[in-house]
């Protein structure tokens, strides 16, 4: 009887060519390194990319069609996930066999045989497309948010120039309060556009907010206390809360005769954040504290009543008693919603 080739009856053997012939027909790159952080094989479609031979990209040799600025961050990462036997993932870009260099996104882990660590498998996948499209999102990103502050600065400057034609206390202040409310809108704005992120750490957002409204909008040095601790949302939400700050502070700082605004910001579970705003003001007036949804409420306060339905947060007005009198306090309770 006619044997098969020893190659084909070891069971260490089948399995190595089975592996290789599907690593062969995947689509993507796929390399291997021994515990040494030396790479012993690449799949064919990591050598047709490249254009080059196992024996050319084994050792460190794939180092050198990593794009120049990018080498450095990638073999960090590839060294310190060694050290520490943990998955990683870093982009970089890959000169094709025709010169033309692709983004690819690295993921590596660590495989062990009979309980010892053994080396690294990791698989590329091109995402030149995606980062392209992500580009070009920020670009037209930037372009937008360039038409909406000269809108914006465009509305200001007709608002001002109503307000010098204005006639009488009450109409120059509620000039001046639009003018305001279109100022922070824009701060808000701006403060969005800086985000890349998904979501927004409230902390670092409304505390920064809160600077830039009081340095662009106000000529008296206000003394502006934080408590924060982080509390993120979503874009919207951010938005939203952003308003809501830009309210209150312009009504607290109207009253707080200089003495200085306390803003809090912290998480009081994984359901719900508080966000707490107090003057060193007179406080609140009792018409206020029991009616503030009356039609004669201060527009701020029936804004922010608003806005603050929008991001399903709830609204308590209070007065604090103060080492030297009382001061307004406006306490939101603001439910959050998991972020994806």
């Amino acid at each position: 009887m006619k044997s098969e080739p020893e190659e084909t009856s070891h069971p260490a053997a089948l399995g190595e060519r089975e592996f290789r012939e599907l690593a062969d027909h995947a689509p993507v790159m796929i390399w291997r390194a021994r515990s040494d952080k030396h790479c012993d094989w690449f799949n064919k479609p990591w050598t047709d990319f490249t254009g080059k031979s196992q024996q050319q990209l084994c050792g460190y040799g794939w180092k050198d069609d990593i794009h120049p600025e990018d080498l450095g961050a990638c073999v960090d990462a590839y060294d310190k996930a060694f050290d520490e036997r943990a998955p990683f993932k870093t982009p970089y870009r890959v000169r094709r066999h025709d010169g033309q260099y692709r983004w690819m996104l690295d993921s590596g882990a660590p495989f062990y045989r009979d309980g010892e660590f053994a080396g690294y498998f990791g698989s590329c996948v091109d995402i030149t497309e995606q980062r392209e499209m992500a580009e070009n999102q920020q670009a037209l990103l930037a372009e937008l948010n360039h038409r909406v502050k000269n809108n914006l600065q465009l509305i200001i400057s007709l608002l001002q120039l109503s307000s010098l034609r204005a006639k009488g206390d009450e109409a120059k202040n509620l000039m001046q309060s639009a003018i305001s409310r279109v100022v922070g809108i824009g701060a808000v704005q701006e403060q969005l556009h800086r985000n890349s992120q998904n979501q927004v750490d409230l902390a670092q957002l409304l505390p920064d907010l809160a600077r830039g409204v009081i340095d662009t909008q106000y000529s008296r040095p206000i003394a502006l206390s934080l408590q924060t601790r982080p509390v993120y949302v979503s874009l919207q939400i951010a938005s939203n809360m952003g308003l809501i700050l830009n309210e209150l502070l312009d009504n607290a700082i109207k009253h707080s005769n200089g003495s200085g605004i306390d803003l809090q910001i912290e998480p009081m579970d994984t359901q719900t954040a508080r966000i707490c705003i107090c003057d060193q003001g007179p406080g609140f007036s009792d018409e206020v504290l029991t009616s503030f949804s009356a039609s004669g409420t201060p527009l701020a306060l029936s804004l922010v009543d608003a806005l603050s339905k929008r991001c399903g947060a709830t609204v308590q007005r209070s007065n604090k008693q103060l080492d030297k009198g009382h001061g307004a306090q406006v306490e939101l309770m603001l439910k959050l919603t998991p972020l994806n």
